[in-house]
């Protein structure tokens, strides 16, 4: 059995809402020397060139060239843009703004509630750093097996072992 929590993660795509002009345009064109069809398959493969994947910890965009990755602690602003027909058919773009650079989720449906969601990971992910930066143990403030030497130093000394002047002289050593 596997103690390590499972990485769950949600898959998201473009949706079909985002290019509804395009197919709209496309079916009419159909009649003219089936420029149509060649209308349809542009606008489908342009909706299904980019695919998202949300996981516990990063974002990924995935096309045919390139993969990004931009982790969820690392994000500061996320924003929403949506055109008039974009808001009646709820579907919008979400920018996703790190210190370093940006990422666009493209045509998302329910956008502000995937906003929400994002952010509320965004949350929960930096208070867990957080609190994993409290629970680091301290550096020790001397060397490894300083204080075991001096521990050893004292022993001596309280068993007369070693002088008094001996003693001060080798423990400033250790300070």
């Amino acid at each position: 059995m596997n103690d390590q929590p499972e990485n769950k993660t949600i898959s998201l795509a473009t949706s079909w809402k985002n290019h509804i002009i395009g197919y709209t345009v496309s079916i009419l064109l159909i009649p003219v020397f089936l420029v149509g069809l060649i209308g349809l398959y542009w606008v489908r493969k342009r909706q299904k060139r980019v695919s998202y994947e949300v996981s516990d910890s990063k974002i990924t965009s995935r096309d045919s060239k390139y993969e990004r990755n931009v982790d969820l602690v690392n994000i500061e602003k996320v924003h929403l843009q949506q055109s008039w027909i974009q808001q009646k058919m709820n579907v919008g773009d979400l920018q996703l703004f790190t210190s370093a650079s940006s990422i666009t989720l493209f045509g998302m449906e329910n956008p502000q509630t995937l906003k929400r969601l994002i952010e509320r990971a965004v949350a929960v992910e930096k208070h867990q750093l957080r609190e994993q930066e409290q629970t680091k143990p301290r550096e020790p403030k001397y060397p490894a097996g300083t204080m075991d030497r001096l521990d050893y130093l004292t022993g001596l000394w309280q068993q007369g072992l070693v002088s008094d002047e001996d003693y001060e002289k080798e423990r400033k050593h250790f300070e």
